[in-house]
């Protein structure tokens, strides 16, 4: 899946810190309206 690659993060090129630590801003740039951040949530999923 998308979110495996390059540390967990969906659009790595546009990667300015982890995941986590995205603005809301950044989180709708790269996967419009969502909620909640999905390469952070894919990344928690892995790491269980």
């Amino acid at each position: 899946m998308c979110c495996q690659d390059k540390g967990g993060c969906q659009y790595p090129e546009r990667l300015k810190m982890a995941p986590h630590q995205c603005s809301a801003e950044q989180i709708k740039e790269c996967h419009g309206d969502e909620s909640h951040h999905p390469c952070v949530e894919q990344q928690e999923k892995k790491n269980s």
